[in-house]
């Protein structure tokens, strides 16, 4: 993190005593106002004050030159330092509280007055009078990072605390006690990467042929890389930028995106191109998929004798180091003694201080406890004899200790009982660090010209103060030190990063150690009660204090209301609520969207059940003007005669939301009602009075609302007689509404405050220590982040998902159950952080450029994905060679449609939940069974079609590793496949849960062999195993299941020879990420003018407002507009507008051909067999034997396999209508990359045909 606030201490200095009257407002608040005006100055002269916000928020520069303002040199690095020093202002809001409380203050302070509405001009300087030096200063240059050394301990007695706030001490030897080493540099050195870099392929055949030679002298297993290398050809764009055509080098340039079919070769490449630059001595950083990767390649490198390390975080390594003891006792390494894996030297989670520690110890020193840097060393009362240190300091210990161990430690006096570790003084680092097994990896990072890494670690994790005084993460360090950086599989970086910056956390559950806000709470009391609260007189504590006394409260309410009332449980529809789509949900049953229709949607999923599930976050915090206007929700259409009233009622809903509590107020509209029934809620102690009142306002709101018989009818209430509750205006219905509408207002007080917690949050850090209060912090996106990121374009975003606990145990006598309530947030476009890449590590103010950034993937270019589309033009193309090419265009599709007992097809996707391992098994059942006639099964047939016996296995994919363990038992129930069928189970089903979200109950008990995620690549050594039941996402990348060589010189092929889809990919249409990713997606393309809204395209919208700040205003509101539509869209095929539709065509297509990619590595063709009545609904009701047909209502969808080609045909039939802002070699692109893919679609079920290789 960059420091922001040494450079204003000369102008506060300068400022001599500050008027007693203004005390509430900093000196520093004047600095950083002042400065935001400078840079008015020098980017947008002429513009007025009010529009700086926007100059910070990650945007300025599109700003900027959409307004037709001049960036050069000189604007572009002032932009950069105002947005690491000032990038709190960086909301519209924040920033007009700055300007004024700023011109409140004295003129004889201030620099600047600024005229409403108009450009800021200078006053004549009273005091300070070179504060316009400083402020030239620091906007020309990137100021430096934060300091904070960590002094090393000596040698002696220390004490520490645990995280469970237990005291402990050690007596260190002198003899223990290691220098310190040097740190990292960091200061670039990168002189190749001052122009662009050429790789000749002939140095990089080079290469892979040391590499054989060198693996072969030092008796290592043969990577066979030269002839791997052969099969590579690689393409650049041509000189017009139209095609690509043969290249002779590997073209490196700032942002270089290399595209390749699945299974070109990429991380041949990718390990190649490290160890060429190893050897001419330059730095590479290599990202990829995870800690497994990251473990074989840092092993491959150093097999060779090259200087190689791996970035890893500190928080995940217990559970790193137990998949790796679970993945070797599943090899039938059951003793611990045998793990002796070299990947272990990596993993250590000894502390050497742990042999040092108290004799009153009784059990070892957590993980998380190790006083890496919090040792505090005890004060000697008298200074011994140099010659009897050491024996005095082990004596006077032993006698220590030994009365503890007697019991006399109870009787210790009032100032050790009062000694608490604020008392200690500054903590200091463990001597053993340098020498530490757990810190090996760091430590090795220091020389290694080879980084390996995981986006978790390189984002995450921060460089140890025992290196570099300095505050900065891995990643900005691999900019500044690195000559190249790779990414491979860059589409799922892409999307990982958005999922990064958009975290969540535990907000509360049972017990104070897993709650976020409980621990909070707990601090903040303890850390007040310290000082006597006198950490109150600063203002953003006193505002901290009070958003967090809030959130107690209304969380409090919020868990009264969701333990007692199920039914309002399920209304909230449990997974993920927010305050916006609760209130979406209370208009919709007020004021209907429709007049007078059934309403439901595809695949037999009614509209009510999905409305609302992808429901995110609505940010509370209105940054901008113009942002109350209507037309961001979606509202009745104009025929129904309500549609004026619903709009006037949302108007309300919309101010009220902003200011839940009133602040702003009064708004002299039923806001201020909104806003009076909401503190009521809160802090009533009579429930029935409360309840009238919002009784009455709620019938006021009623006044026009529609009748039973002007309603739509949903699917569900069609044919049965509703319950009195469900009819609109009776009075169960009034009622079950006052008691929705009280949820909402509370949810959204919390909503609102948690929002200025969080956001106020680095104001009060250091106030009230939070770092070290609360390690929940770790799952926000780190802050140092916050100036190198464009904020999420409709504002930080809060939401919130509770989850009832199974437990018997979180159960009262009358069966209520308690549930763990989780907070998300939005923290910024995740990623622009790999777009931006070079220039994190570039100083444009001396003149030093970034890294050479090289991005890979076989699917990072998916048209209009919103998910794996990565926005950088595509500068290279690897390919196979022309022999693998031909082959793996043989591959071939086809359909096995299994049906039930009523002749109708076998359709998984869709079925409801509890029906689905029913279906399931049903659907085994079929394949795997012989036929009724006694024939073989479809199964055994499949697998009878495979020529080449090395590939005679099949992989069958379902959707959870829940479904997998159906499926597996299923099949090793039939004599045919016992013994034969292998399951894949995640290394770590906790793990797993946390990341993805879904339950993975089965992956650890079940009679079906079981193979181990990071044990998937030794699949094939198993003679016995036939079978692989996966879930699909869990095989979608990575973990390359290859044949094993049966004779010399044999090429591994894919060891799979079919694949079978039981499962159609579809993501939970609840799914958090998916609106993540859509207005990512939006907010990078329509800032880069690729997309076109209703007020035109970005520069339009800019040139259209009436300076920055309506500028910003516009952006804003009309980036909530896309937000609100893609948190309220049911996310089904049939509801999405035709370009959604497309997207998401384009997002199923990838994880498609991913999957297949898997079976065709070493250019080998694959089948491919789509079991699933949903991919294809209209072939499987044709196909169905003697089924009534006239009654399916799925019958006339073609489903994803026939609109998986029709959004590749026009670029490979020809019938592609040119765009004049596309790309003009995108046709070629998606010819090099999914021909296979559609010539495989258009064959389906068809005899194939050979081809040839144009």
């Amino acid at each position: 993190m960059r420091d922001r606030s040494s450079w204003y201490q000369p102008v506060v200095t300068a400022l001599g005593p500050w008027p007693e009257e203004h005390a509430r407002t900093r000196p520093a608040l004047l600095c950083q106002v002042e400065l935001a005006l400078r840079l008015m100055e020098t980017v947008a002269p002429g513009h007025s004050a009010d529009g700086a916000w926007t100059l910070l928020g990650g945007y300025g520069p599109v700003f900027a030159r959409a307004a037709g303002l001049s960036v050069g040199e000189t604007e572009q690095v002032a932009l950069v330092a105002a947005r690491h020093l000032l990038w709190p202002m960086r909301r519209g809001r924040m920033w007009r509280q700055c300007l004024d409380a700023y011109l409140r203050l004295p003129e004889r302070l201030r620099a600047y007055r600024v005229p409403d509405g108009e450009p800021a001009y200078r006053l004549p300087l009273v005091v300070a009078a070179d504060r316009f030096t400083v402020y030239e200063e620091a906007l020309a240059r990137l100021p430096g990072f934060t300091v904070k050394p960590l002094e090393q301990a000596a040698a002696g007695e220390h004490r520490f605390m645990d995280r469970r706030h237990r005291r402990t001490s050690v007596l260190i030897p002198a003899d223990l006690v290691q220098d310190s080493l040097p740190g990292h540099s960091l200061t670039p050195e990168r002189p190749t990467s001052a122009g662009p870099l050429e790789v000749p392929l002939a140095e990089l055949a080079d290469v892979a042929r040391w590499m054989d030679r060198e693996e072969q002298h030092r008796g290592r297993k043969a990577g066979n890389w030269a002839q791997r290398f052969d099969d590579l050809d690689l393409d650049a764009r041509t000189a017009d930028g139209t095609a690509f055509a043969p290249a002779s080098a590997l073209p490196l340039d700032q942002l270089t995106h290399l595209v390749g079919m699945v299974g070109a070769g990429k991380s041949t490449l990718m390990t190649l191109l490290a160890v060429w630059a190893h050897n001419n001595g330059r730095r590479i950083t290599l990202v990829v998929g995870d800690v497994a990767e990251q473990l074989s390649l840092t092993e491959l490198f150093r097999g060779l004798g090259l200087n190689a390390a791996l970035i890893q975080g500190s928080t995940t390594r217990p559970q790193h180091t137990q998949r790796l003891h679970r993945r070797l006792a599943a090899r039938g390494m059951h003793s611990l003694l045998a793990h002796t894996d070299v990947a272990f030297r990596h993993l250590s989670t000894a502390c050497p201080l742990d042999g040092l520690r108290a004799l009153d110890v009784s059990e070892p020193l957590r993980y998380n406890d190790a006083p890496c840097g919090g040792l505090h060393p005890v004060r000697q009362e008298r200074s011994p004899e140099p010659g009897d240190a050491a024996a005095q300091l082990s004596a006077e210990h032993a006698v220590r200790e030994l009365e503890r161990a007697r019991g006399a430690v109870g009787q210790q006096s009032h100032e050790d009982d009062s000694d608490t570790e604020e008392t200690w003084g500054v903590p200091r680092a463990c001597p053993l660090w340098s020498a530490c097994p757990r810190h090996s990896a760091a430590r090795d990072l220091v020389d290694a010209l080879i980084w390996v890494a995981n986006p978790a670690s390189l984002v995450q994790t921060a460089v140890p103060r025992q290196l570099n005084a300095e505050r900065l993460r891995y990643l900005e360090l691999a900019c500044l030190r690195s000559d190249i950086v790779v990414v491979d599989e860059a589409d799922r970086v892409q999307m990982q990063l958005d999922q990064m910056f958009a975290p969540s956390a535990t907000l509360v559950t049972t017990g104070v150690s897993e709650s976020w806000l409980d621990q909070l709470q707990t601090h903040e009391i303890a850390e007040l009660a310290r000082q006597g609260r006198l950490q109150l007189s600063d203002q953003d504590v006193e505002r901290w204090s009070a958003a967090l006394d809030v959130v107690g409260s209304a969380a409090d309410r919020l868990y009264a209301m969701l333990i007692d009332d199920e039914g309002l449980r399920n209304w909230a529809q449990i997974d993920y609520f927010s305050a916006w789509t609760l209130q979406e949900k209370l208009l919709t049953a007020w004021y209907p969207l429709a007049l007078g229709r059934s309403v439901g949607g595809s695949d037999g999923v009614e509209t009510a059940d999905v409305e609302d599930e992808s429901a995110l976050y609505e940010d509370e915090e209105d940054e901008s003007r113009g942002e109350d206007e209507p037309g961001g929700s979606r509202g009745p259409g104009p025929h129904v005669p309500w549609a004026r009233r619903r709009s006037e009622i949302t108007g309300f809903f919309d101010v009220f939301r902003d200011d839940p509590l009133g602040g702003g107020g009064p708004y002299l509209s039923p806001a201020d009602e909104l806003t009076a029934l909401t503190h009521d809620v809160l802090h009533t102690l009579d429930e029935k009075q409360t309840r009238r009142r919002v009784r009455a306002l709620l019938d006021s709101f009623l006044v026009g609302a529609p009748g039973p018989q002007q309603r739509p009818q949903t699917v569900a209430e069609q044919g049965k007689e509703p319950a009195r509750e469900e009819v609109p205006l009776t009075e169960e219905w009034r009622e079950l509404n006052a008691r929705r509408l009280e949820f909402t207002l509370v949810l959204a007080a919390l909503h609102q405050r948690l929002d200025r917690v969080t956001f106020l949050w680095p104001q009060v850090e250091a106030a009230l220590r939070l770092d070290a209060a609360s390690h929940e912090l770790t799952r926000r996106p780190p802050l140092d982040y916050a100036p190198l990121l464009p904020e999420a374009p409709m504002g930080n975003v809060l939401g919130f998902q509770y989850l009832i606990d199974e437990r018997a145990a979180a159960r009262d006598q009358d069966g209520r159950r308690t549930g763990t309530l989780r907070f998300f947030r939005c923290a910024g476009v995740g990623r622009e952080l790999l777009l931006g890449l070079p220039q994190l590590g570039a100083d444009p103010s001396r003149g030093e450029v970034g890294p050479h950034v090289l991005l890979m993937s076989g699917t990072s270019w998916a048209g209009t994905s919103t998910r794996a589309h990565v926005l950088a033009p595509v500068r290279a193309v690897l390919k196979p060679q022309n022999k693998a090419l031909r082959s793996i265009r043989h591959t071939v599709f086809r359909t096995e449609f299994v049906h039930d007992a009523a002749g109708q097809a076998i359709r998984l996707s869709g079925q409801d939940p509890d029906k689905r391992g029913d279906v399931l098994r049903m659907m085994i059942g079929r394949l795997a069974r012989p036929r009724s006639d006694g024939t073989t099964s479809p199964l055994q047939s499949e697998l009878a079609q495979i020529s080449d016996q090395r590939r005679r296995r099949a992989l069958l994919l379902v959707g959870s590793y829940a479904e997998a363990g159906v499926a597996a038992t299923a099949l090793d129930e039939i004599p045919r496949w016992r013994g034969r069928v292998r399951v894949l189970a995640a290394d770590d089903a906790e793990l797993e849960t946390a990341v993805n979200g879904a339950v993975t109950r089965g992956s650890r008990t079940r009679s079906t062999a079981a193979v181990r995620r990071g044990d998937l690549a030794s699949f094939a050594e198993d003679p016995d195993a036939e079978l692989l039941v996966a879930p699909l996402l869990a095989v979608e990348r990575g973990h390359n299941v290859l044949t094993s060589p049966q004779r010399a010189g044999e090429e591994r092929v894919a060891a799979f020879g079919t694949v079978f889809f039981l499962a159609r990919p579809h993501p939970r249409p609840d799914d958090l990420s998916l609106a993540v990713f859509a207005i990512n997606d939006w907010a990078s393309r329509f800032v880069r003018g690729q997309l076109t809204s209703s007020e035109g395209r970005f520069g339009d919208l800019v040139a259209k407002a009436d300076g920055l700040d309506a500028a910003g205003g516009a952006f804003r509101t009309l980036a909530r507009r896309v937000w609100r539509h893609v948190l309220s869209r049911p996310y089904i095929y049939s509801s999405l507008s035709d370009d959604e539709k497309e997207s998401f065509v384009w997002d199923q297509l990838v994880t498609i051909w991913q999957v297949i990619g898997r079976l065709v590595r070493g250019g080998v063709p694959a089948r491919v067999v789509f079991v699933d009545a949903a991919f294809a609904p209209r072939l499987a009701a044709a196909q169905a034997p003697g089924a009534d047909r006239s009654g399916l209502s799925r019958a006339n969808d073609p489903g994803l396999l026939v609109r998986l080609r029709d959004v590749l045909a026009p670029h490979l039939a020809g019938s592609a209508v040119r765009d004049i802002d596309a790309d003009p070699a995108d046709s070629e692109l998606v010819k090099l990359l999914y021909r296979p893919l559609y010539e495989a679609l258009c064959g389906l079920n068809a005899p194939r045909e050979p081809h040839g290789t144009d």
